[in-house]
């Protein structure tokens, strides 16, 4: 099966199509980072709100990774403002705490611990019907949280998944002059999610013809484009804004692998795309060893780059790293606080929902071994 429940607007300046969509509703939310209120963005979109008659209400400058911590403190003002339509202006981050935000504000009698997969062993409790639409503006290139029906929190520390259709965008708006803004850094570890995001939604189990269309065309363009677009190439920030959501519109329906369970658990040492982009080559080698699927697919996408096979391949995503400046993972944290918690990080991977669908069932002590040759650079 392959669904998009999302409406998606793009081109440049679509940011004024707010106007259309809020036309009806009374009482508007807007969650925002604080990058998009200091470039004006957060202005531009309330005017908009104004413009079409609803009473808006911002909140600006969330923390920049969504947790259960943070629903609990904005709730009661939510509740309190009683929106009826909530709109997301930001990165992955800010949208994953607004759709988190919609679940408790339309279902209150819901606890976290119920409706989170905690791990893959674990039956989470079904979501009900949520009235509230959620309207999705990304300004990073690279969660695909504007397509997605998942929104990740951290929980003391580790992030889980709260997955369900209910969340998915209604609209997402994708207009290029909010990534321009984007600082280097964010630029490139959101790019690199967006290229594990293609790979790893090109090789899982349920991997289709229409979610592999998506897929690699994210992955192509990540290959053109993302160097340019680390630079501040306006084309190129355009180029990877769009694939970015072809990505997340690959992983809804065809969903990630061991890469995105282990950069999970490891949340607590560097950005999310960062570990994946670190994370991805040994994993790659590590399915491509055991799998003949996973071979063949690595294959697949190596031909679409002008590549030879797997091995072409994975060579490939690594001097794509290099030369963006990726470190190891011993470069951002020291060797003593991480064997303290490898242990626990490989139980936790091999647990977490998205191994299921891994082209290669790992064994938890093979997890903590992919985490080793990731920290020495191997």
């Amino acid at each position: 099966m392959f669904w998009l429940k999302t409406r998606i607007i793009e081109g440049e300046g679509s940011l004024e199509n707010l106007k259309n969509e809020v036309n009806g509703y009374e009482r508007v939310l807007i969650l925002s980072s604080g990058s998009m209120k200091r470039h004006g963005f957060l202005n531009e979109a309330r005017d908009y709100v104004k413009e079409a008659g609803a009473e808006v209400m911002s909140i600006a400058g969330l923390p920049s990774e969504p947790s259960v911590e943070v629903i609990e403190e904005f709730l009661p003002k939510v509740r309190e403002f009683s929106p009826d339509l909530f709109i997301a202006l930001g990165g992955g981050s800010i949208i994953d705490t607004t759709k988190a935000l919609k679940v408790f504000y339309d279902a209150p009698e819901l606890l976290f611990e119920e409706i989170a997969f905690i791990d893959r062993f674990s039956k989470p409790k079904p979501i009900p019907k949520l009235r509230t639409p959620l309207i999705a503006i990304p300004s990073t290139s690279g969660a695909g949280s504007e397509v997605s029906a998942a929104s990740v929190l951290k929980k003391n520390g580790i992030k889980y998944n709260i997955v369900t259709p209910e969340i998915a965008p209604d609209v997402a708006i994708l207009d290029p002059r909010l990534p321009r803004t984007m600082p280097r850094e964010v630029a490139r570890n959101s790019g690199l999610d967006v290229l594990v995001h293609g790979i790893e939604a090109y090789t899982t189990k349920v991997a289709g013809p229409f979610s592999d269309a998506m897929a690699i065309r994210a992955i192509k363009t990540v290959f053109e484009w993302l160097p340019r677009s680390v630079e501040g190439d306006p084309e190129a920030r355009a180029r990877m804004h769009y694939a970015a959501t072809m990505a997340g519109i690959a992983f809804l329906n065809a969903r990630l692998g061991l890469a995105h369970a282990m950069s999970h658990k490891a949340a607590w040492i560097g950005p999310h795309g960062l570990l994946n982009a670190i994370l991805i080559p040994y994993v790659m080698e590590f399915n491509a060893e055991r799998s003949e699927y996973a071979r063949r697919r690595y294959d697949d996408i190596a031909y679409e780059l002008g590549l030879k096979d797997s091995e072409d391949l994975i060579k490939a995503v690594k001097e794509l790293n290099e030369r963006l400046g990726v470190p190891t993972l011993s470069e951002l944290v020291d060797e003593e606080t991480f064997t303290a918690k490898l242990e626990e990080m490989a139980e936790k991977a091999y647990r977490d929902g998205l191994v299921a669908f891994n082209p290669v069932e790992p064994k938890p002590e093979e997890i903590r071994e992919l985490y080793l040759k990731a920290f020495y650079g191997e």
